[in-house]
């Protein structure tokens, strides 16, 4: 039997036209990759995912609010308050928190974002909304220590062991903790670790590692963060209590993509920021309300959102 030439030849054409083809699609495939980065629904590894924190996301990719959720949050405790009793609530604290109480006419259910949360209990301004009226929210706190701390005393806020990134994207930083006493009290010991320092935008020789522990922690834009914790209505209080770098950090947020925010609390923790606090806020609509505190460097600044028929 002869062979078909022109068979074979029809054949072989085929099968090349398709290799062709099959090269072209992975082809085009890799390209698009390249060009936007991979589907959010190939991320399901961690190893794909974590390429989400090496550069600027959009504030609300899902992909990386997930990652973030597996990883680093934790949910509300069901169980009862496991607290110390070392509340920390001097005069001035507790003012405040009185002051918040009124201005809100004891509101309940409110909604609260606590960065730097500490321990959950210390000078806690959250503690006493979220037992006395049923507040919730989400508590940030980077310090795996405090951290740990934090989720014994069972809050009913989500908790999250990050901090806010000083820049437009994920990074890992080094945060810097005083070395404390061995026979420092428990009080003592929260009073102290609050002085922290984000190491990369301090001075190395001032800080003086031979004093501090450094801790490397993951940081993420405020938006992201608190777009992976839910809040996606109004916040009514925001506490930021970072110890100095308040301000610094949050210089990149966008403040367009944050949920409006009702009030605002910072703590000066060492730095006099009276000149500077309400600029940074005047693109939100927000204006000084009360100051805490004669002494600069550990006043309590709140700010609240503009009324004209209030504040006029």
């Amino acid at each position: 039997m002869g062979l078909d030439k022109n068979g074979i030849n029809r054949c072989v054409s085929a099968c090349l036209a398709a290799l062709v083809a099959v090269i072209g699609v992975l082809v085009i495939l890799q390209l698009s990759a390249l060009v936007l980065g991979p589907p959010s629904s190939v991320c399901t590894k961690q190893v794909c995912l974590a390429k989400f924190l090496e550069g600027p996301p959009a504030f609300n990719n899902k992909a990386m609010a997930n990652y973030l959720q597996s990883n680093y949050f934790s949910p509300p405790a069901s169980a009862e308050y496991r607290l110390s009793g070392h509340d920390g609530m001097n005069p001035a604290v507790k003012e405040l928190v009185a002051f918040i109480k009124t201005y809100f006419k004891d509101k309940r259910g409110g909604v609260f974002l606590d960065l730097g949360a500490g321990d959950g209990e210390y000078h806690s301004i959250t503690l006493p909304l979220e037992r006395d009226l049923g507040w919730s929210g989400l508590l940030v706190e980077p310090n795996p220590n405090l951290y740990k701390k934090l989720l014994k005393k069972a809050r009913k806020a989500s908790a999250a062991r990050l901090c806010v990134s000083p820049y437009s994207y994920p990074a890992k930083l080094n945060m810097a903790y005083p070395k404390v006493k061995e026979d420092a009290s428990e009080e003592e010991e929260l009073a102290e670790m609050g002085k922290t320092k984000l190491e990369a935008l301090w001075d190395k020789e001032i800080l003086g590692k031979d004093q501090h522990e450094v801790v490397g922690v993951q940081c993420v834009p405020l938006e992201n963060l608190i777009y992976a914790g839910g809040l996606t209505s109004t916040i009514d209080l925001m506490v930021l209590d970072m110890s100095g770098t308040d301000l610094d950090l949050l210089l990149n947020t966008k403040l367009d993509e944050v949920p409006e925010i009702e009030m605002l609390v910072v703590r000066a923790n060492g730095a006099d920021i009276s000149n500077d606090i309400a600029g940074y806020f005047l693109e939100r609509n927000m204006v000084m309300k009360r100051v805490f505190g004669a002494n600069p460097f550990v006043a309590i600044y709140v700010l609240t959102k503009f009324d004209a028929r209030r504040d006029m």
